[in-house]
């Protein structure tokens, strides 16, 4: 308990042996319950006043702890361990004079006390005076022998220094003398932690918490491990238990809510930093991430008041940033902008403020400057796989293609994008000469990427390949028939045994990259010739047959900018001699109801998810009109001429300004001049319609002309003809 001489533990009264069991656990609580019932046995025993006093301390109650130490002194004037019991209840109070005082007669009474000289080194930490508080605590290292307090001080001091070697090997030391010390085991796992020495620092927690199972520092620590390697739901189950210990957990409660939102659970992710802030309001940390997880939840207005309340608080340039994130998504480019710029002048090397001024560039259409910012942001942080993936995009939108498959690989560890990389004992393919070897074929993002880049499977075949096609459920029967493939399945179905595989998506770099290898067959996709000839009696119509989609995928990123609503098709059906057939699927197919009048849409889509029974009707078809989503890459793929309807910043395939595609021929791009005006492209095409009514109007007494087929000669003549077939 202090003094010169050591008291035996045995010869301490049960209750107090059964308090420091407790107390070293971790349970206050229990600890408090037994050093009580010790106290009321003998109210004058300063051993049990010492132990009350350490308790009120650790929780806070300061006026307590300086009192029952400020007794136990009273009654044994002459215990230099008492006097420096004091001197810590008065440094946790912040009454540094004091402490001081205590500590000095501690001294005198035993001038080689090393915790006393410990204490001497905290309360110089305290004011500051850096030097003379590493001088006391090396002074604690040579005459302490049972304890490891000094070493722990001068630890937390090298890591404050960014040390982390030399505070590693100070824990360790201290450790040597006391190695049942369960703080200075977890103090040990932090700084291997931040040393990058994850597995050590795991061991190192994992003894601090068998030492002290109540200890919920330790498990965030543990769980902050499993979130950097990507553990979301095991970092979310140590939150949660340390939680359990302490629900008043500040920290423990926004470490959550980050996991959550990796786990794509962003509503519940924002109670946790509301709960956060109600505990510790000045917690900005809480405030940014509950800001990020607003903008997940395109709650954009929420997002950006979270952050100028961050910035209230601390002018950082993540702050600006995200600011600056917010206002993107509300299509505010020049604040946004600003914001990036502001915060590059406050952190010049921020990469990935220059990875979001590149995306607001891009959007204002300086296309140069964007590049040169993701470049930027790579130079400074050459592992960000975001922005490997943003400068993917950017070189694919610019036609650079062989530079942008390369970038492209990085998307699988772009965490934003939630792909799940698919492990097979087989290597991934690359091109190499097949030899007649099975390889699969595997569809990894949205129905329309697939269609688009099934188009590989021939030339796979080609180089030797044995091809297994794995697709969504909903393409497998309209693909079954795609030329080079021995057999399509869906996804779910068991695989056949194969060499090879590679994802969709990776086969341009496989076949070099550039633009003279995309394959140019068109078309490659085919509607079955009796299922097409059903769908034609069943949707029967006069004059020149159209179909339309208006919407995406609602959970799709850019959804709010790539689809639009029906009624602002309306137009188009003032063009006569139009029979229009629906080919949106999903929720948006009920906005045919509110045009019904205006709108004389035949709904012919089937509602069974199937785009075999989608490409026969496709088939009977002159033109396809749709948004940037699976319908338009169907009517590619089928040689269909295509009108595709594209926001002011459309998806890196469509490119910039461009009316034509390097990857249908059959396709015209209508674009908005600007964002969010979808009656300019609307209005055109209603021109175009007019005038391929008039063609047919022509070519009536005419039955061999077909009207699609004059409008595919038209793209033709345009300069959209295929490449040579590879």
């Amino acid at each position: 308990m202090g003094g010169r001489e050591p008291i035996s533990v045995a010869s301490l009264p049960s209750a107090v042996r059964d308090g420091l069991r407790h107390h070293a656990a971790g349970r206050l609580l229990e600890a408090g319950r037994c050093y009580q019932q010790a106290f009321e046995v003998d109210p004058s025993d300063a051993e049990v006043l010492v132990l009350l006093g350490l308790l009120a301390r650790q929780s806070g109650q300061h006026d307590s702890a300086i009192r029952l130490a400020a007794r136990a002194v009273e009654l044994r004037p002459a215990n230099a361990g008492f006097e420096v019991s004091l001197a810590q209840a008065y440094l946790a109070a912040g009454d540094l004079q004091n402490a001081e005082a205590s500590c000095r007669r501690s001294l005198e009474l035993q001038p080689g006390f090393g915790v006393a000289w410990c204490c001497i080194g905290d309360i110089e930490g305290a004011r500051g005076r850096v030097a003379e508080a590493r001088l006391a605590w090396e002074k604690a290292v040579g005459l302490t022998s049972k304890s490891g307090r000094a070493e722990k001080s001068l630890g937390h001091l090298l890591c404050r220094q960014g040390r982390w070697d030399e505070a590693i090997e100070m824990y360790r030391a201290g450790l040597c003398k006391s190695p049942r010390d369960a703080v200075l085991h977890y103090a040990l796992g932090a700084a291997l932690a931040v040393a990058g020495k994850k597995p050590e620092a795991r061991a190192a927690y994992r003894e601090a918490l068998h030492l002290r199972p109540r200890f919920p520092e330790v498990l965030l620590s543990l769980g902050n491990l499993d979130y950097d390697e990507g553990a979301f739901v095991q970092a979310a189950i140590c939150c949660r238990k340390a939680l359990v210990l302490r629900p008043g957990y500040a920290k423990a409660w926004c470490n959550l809510g980050n996991a959550l939102q990796m786990l794509g659970q962003a509503r519940i992710a924002t109670a946790c930093y509301e709960r956060t802030l109600a505990i510790d309001p000045k917690t900005v940390a809480a405030q940014h991430n509950l800001g990020n997880a607003w903008l997940g939840l395109r709650e954009y207005r929420r997002a950006e008041d979270c952050f100028r309340r961050a910035l209230a608080t601390e002018g950082q340039a993540r702050h600006y940033s995200s600011l600056g994130n917010a206002l993107f998504h509300q299509r505010r480019d020049e604040e946004a902008a600003a914001c990036y710029r502001r915060a590059l002048e406050l952190e010049p090397e921020f990469a990935a403020a220059h990875t979001n001024l590149g995306n607001v560039l891009m959007r204002l259409g300086d296309g140069a400057a964007m590049i040169l910012h993701y470049e930027r942001a790579l130079e400074l942080d050459p592992g960000s796989a975001g922005g490997h993936y943003n400068l993917a995009l950017a070189y694919l939108r610019q036609g650079r293609y062989e530079e942008g498959w390369r970038e492209h690989e990085w998307r699988w560890d772009f965490r934003e994008l939630r792909l799940q990389r698919r492990r097979f004992a087989a290597p991934q393919w690359r091109g190499e000469e097949l030899g007649g070897e099975t390889i699969l074929l595997h569809a990894e993002q949205g129905l329309g990427d697939t269609l688009q880049f099934v188009r590989y499977a021939p030339p796979v075949a080609e180089r030797g390949g044995r091809v297994v096609l794995e697709v969504q459920p909903g393409l497998k029967r309209l693909l079954e028939n795609l030329p080079g493939c021995e057999k399509v399945i869906g996804h779910g179905e068991p695989l056949p045994e194969f060499r090879w595989h590679c994802p969709l998506m990776s086969l341009p770099l496989a076949f070099g990259g550039s633009l003279e290898t995309i394959p140019a067959r068109i078309p490659y996709v085919y509607a079955d010739d009796a299922e097409a000839e059903a769908a034609g009696r069943r949707w029967p119509g006069k004059g020149l047959r159209v179909g339309i989609a208006w919407a995406g995928n609602p959970k799709h990123k850019s959804d709010d900018q790539r689809s639009m609503p029906l009624r602002a098709l309306v137009a188009l059906a003032e063009v006569p001699g139009i029979s229009w057939f629906s080919l949106q699927k999903g929720a948006a197919a009920e906005q045919m109801r509110g045009v019904a009048a205006e709108f004389p849409l035949v709904a012919a889509c089937s509602a069974s998810l199937d785009f075999a029974e989608t490409a026969a009707l496709v088939a009977t078809l002159d033109v396809v009109i749709s948004v940037d989503t699976a319908i338009a890459h169907l009517a590619g793929a089928m040689g269909k001429p295509a009108w595709v309807i594209l926001p002011h910043l459309a998806d890196w395939r469509w490119m910039d300004e461009r009316e034509d595609s390097d990857w249908y021929p059959t396709a015209r791009l209508f674009r908005q001049k600007v964002a969010g005006d979808w009656r300019t492209p609307v209005a055109r095409m209603r021109d175009e319609l007019r005038r391929l009514v008039a063609v047919r109007g022509a070519l009536r007494g005419n039955e061999a002309v077909e009207v699609g087929a004059e409008i595919r000669r038209e793209r033709v003549g345009a300069g959209a003809s295929p490449r040579g077939a590879m």
